[in-house]
């Protein structure tokens, strides 16, 4: 995996600039959200069309018996072919994107009967997040400087091509069955440079798994899944939050902890090998790489 050159749109951009006061919502517009829509295939000219700062009539306001126009504007609405496919609504890398008032706002622009979109998303520089009309969690939520992971994944929902597509939501290839069909085996060292954790879950009481959705090797993306034992573990010590460290630490000898940072993912080199057991769900069936060390 570290052979394969990740493509990353933002690869130029000073991620040191988001601490800037005067880097605000405008300087998020230009400088992060419009490398990412022209990267996944959209500009302003037809048939896959960037339409900034429509106004839409809200649709839900009345004084008395007057209806008066209120009017609502995302700040870009891409519509391919002249149907409309989701929207992007950019904030302050001070704002949240999560759990607040910009999600329904954002989500109020997808709805909206002159537009029906399947999908919105928001954008603070800092994260990313993309969330269906039909889900309340989110598809996808990343830190920016994680985006090469994610690049894939994302131009699989949101191109052209794929965004009216009923299979852009599919579940992706397993990364450990893919690497053990091209013969890896447990004596095989892999190294995975800046995996996202944003999530950790106690499997019993000396074993843990971490899932990450958008593992990218060969331009085809995966889903991987870590599993590791206590003493790895406590190697993530200061990597993440206390708070989660300790919940973990103090498992249960019954039951699972399971640990969810919605707010950012944590960036971790891995060293691991191959695992030797097939896992089954009702859905997949999947071989979870053996998580042996963190190295950063």
């Amino acid at each position: 995996m570290n052979s394969h050159k990740i493509n990353n749109i933002l690869e130029h951009f000073d991620y040191r600039l988001l601490e800037n006061p005067e880097f605000k919502e405008d300087s998020v517009r230009e400088e992060i959200v419009l490398p990412i829509i022209k990267g996944l295939g959209y500009s302003a000219n037809k048939p896959n069309q960037i339409i900034r700062s429509r106004n839409l009539i809200h649709p839900f306001v009345a004084i008395g018996s007057q209806k008066k126009k209120i009017y609502i504007i995302p700040d870009y609405l891409f519509e391919v072919n002249d149907k409309p496919s989701w929207i992007l609504d950019a904030k302050s890398p001070t704002e949240s994107i999560i759990k607040s008032k910009n999600v329904e706002q954002a989500y109020s622009y997808a709805i909206h009967p002159e537009i029906r979109a399947r999908f919105f998303s928001l954008c603070n520089g800092k994260e990313f997040v993309l969330y269906s009309v039909d889900n309340f969690e989110p598809l996808m939520h990343f830190q920016m400087q994680a985006i090469p992971l994610y690049w894939e994944n994302l131009k699989a929902i949101l191109s052209p091509k794929n965004v009216f597509s009923t299979n852009s939501l599919e579940y992706k290839k397993d990364l450990g069955l893919h690497l053990k069909r091209l013969g890896f085996d447990k004596n095989t060292i892999l190294i995975f440079p800046q995996i996202p954790v944003t999530n950790i879950t106690q499997l019993d009481n000396d074993m843990f798994t971490i899932n990450v959705g958008g593992a990218t090797l060969n331009e085809t993306t995966y889903v991987a899944t870590f599993d590791f034992h206590l003493d790895v573990l406590k190697q993530l010590k200061g990597k993440i939050p206390d708070d989660g460290f300790e919940m973990l630490l103090t498992r249960k000898k019954e039951g699972r902890v399971a640990v969810r940072f919605p707010d950012r993912a944590y960036m971790v080199d891995v060293e691991c090998e191959i695992g030797q057991k097939l896992e089954e769900n009702d859905k997949e069936i999947f071989l979870p790489l053996k998580l042996t060390r963190i190295i950063n």
